[in-house]
Parts: C-alpha cells; structure tokens; sequence
C-alpha cells in the first residue's frame, strides 16, 4: 500500500472544522442526510452488518468532528464506540461534543495509515475514502483495525452523475479537487473492496440525488448555485429514492485478519 496517497491532510480538515477555509455553506452529505429516515435505516444496516447479538466494539476512521459518533450511539447505544482521526482540532471538537452528549468514546489522534489503536469488530467510515488516489488503499487500512472476522462498513458521498461531476468542478473546485470520483459506483466500491481482501462483500445506494455544497465559489453564482443546491438537497428528500442518481454509495466487507502495519 502507499502512504502518500492522500488528497487531503491534518491542516485541510482543521481548517474546515474550524472554519477558516470555508463559507457557512459547507455541508457535508452525512450531515445533510443523518436526519433522514433513509440515512438512520442505512447506520442502522451498517451497525448491524456483523451479525453480532451483543455489544459490538464499533471504531470510526475519520471521526471529526464527532457528529457520526453521536448518531451511531444514538441508534445502538449498547455498542462500545471509539474514533481515530488525523485533524487535532477536528479531534478536538469531537471529543468536546461527545463528553457533552455523555458518550464515553475513545478518541485516538493519529494516520490511519499507520496508527495502532485496540482492534474493532466494525471499522466504518463515513465520506472517508473518496480523499484517496487509491480508494482500495483507503479501504484496505480498515482492515489494520478489525480482529479477524471483523466487518468493514463504508459510505461516500456520489458526485460522479455527471450533471453533479460538472456543477462541483465549476461550484465548488475544491471539493472537486479532493475527492476521487472512480469509487462512486456499488460496482467500483466492490472492486475496491475485493481488492483489499474483504470478503462476503456487499455494495449498494441510498438516498435521493443531492448537489454538493461544500466550499462553494464566492461571488454571485456561487451565492445563487448555493441556494439553488440547497432548495434542490431539500426537495429531494420529498422524491423517489435513488432517482436519477442516489445521495451515497455503501459496502460492507469481512476481513480474514488484519494487514501488516
């Protein structure tokens, strides 16, 4: 696996996280959907994707700012929960939301490149991937954290519609920019996953077609695409599931056994 792969770094999410680099309007599709009734049956799924009875050891890659930790607890309370991530600040903000929410997660600062946490039955991630020249990389360090048999549970955003491709390379150039569009597909997230060595894999899509809204361009088209988006993300949850393009992409996998660090 390579270890400079990554289209994003520590400063990139801090900075989103934060504030700094973006406008109010960055919005990232788990936070658009997470209220939904088609988000909650989808963790719900994900959560239950080990055929495990009792509490399951659940790790979240890429945790910051903490609110998936949050609604994951909220569906399965009973479950251990614990998070790594690489953005200090974004760490931070999760550790402060969950101690005020009274979770007892575990929070790790590190790479999930090369990170040693205590092992999970369930490594998820949400939106993670897709920052990756190498999204069967990105999924095989799952992998680095699951007890042999352990499931992987993942999701991305789908912008490769090409309608969606074009408005976010002309709206918002520096989503576009950090996401890898090639794992946006159930046939392409089977790949990467089976690539990675999962197996008993399962793909699918969920939710009704969004516009992205991260980052969008200053000026007045960005200020009339970013309304525009958002009156689209509103409706859509109104209209036919997955019609014509779903919000997000999922695949689950069981590792054989952890990789080598």
């Amino acid at each position: 696996m390579s270890h400079d792969n990554h289209l994003t770094t520590a400063d990139t999410w801090d900075g989103i996280w934060t504030g700094r680099r973006t406008s109010r309007a960055v919005t990232l599709t788990k936070d658009r959907l997470r209220h939904t009734r088609t988000w909650r049956r989808l963790l719900t799924e994900l959560l239950d994707s080990t055929g495990r009875t009792g509490p399951v050891d659940v790790l979240e890659l890429g945790c910051a700012p903490g609110r998936m930790l949050l609604e994951l607890h909220g569906l399965r309370p009973g479950h251990r929960y614990s998070g790594i991530d690489f953005a200090p600040e974004g760490l931070a903000a999760a550790e402060k939301l969950l101690a005020a929410a009274g979770i007892p997660a575990t929070l790790h600062l590190g790479d999930i490149r090369t990170a040693t946490v205590p092992p999970a039955d369930l490594a998820v991630s949400f939106g993670l991937v897709e920052h990756f020249t190498e999204p069967a990389d990105a999924i095989g360090y799952h992998r680095r954290f699951l007890r042999p048999g352990g499931t992987a549970a993942i999701t991305v955003p789908n912008y490769a519609h090409p309608l969606t491709a074009r408005l976010m390379r002309r709206f918002c150039p520096e989503t576009a920019a950090t996401h890898n569009l090639s794992i946006m597909s159930p046939d392409s997230m089977r790949t990467a996953f089976e690539a990675a060595g999962f197996t008993d894999v399962r793909t699918g899509e969920a939710g009704g077609p969004l516009l992205p809204r991260s980052q969008v361009r200053r000026g007045s088209l960005g200020t009339v695409y970013g309304l525009a988006s958002r009156a689209w993300n509103l409706a859509s949850n109104v209209g036919p599931e997955g019609w014509p393009w779903a919000a997000v992409v999922w695949g689950t996998g069981v590792s054989p056994g952890p990789v080598d660090a």
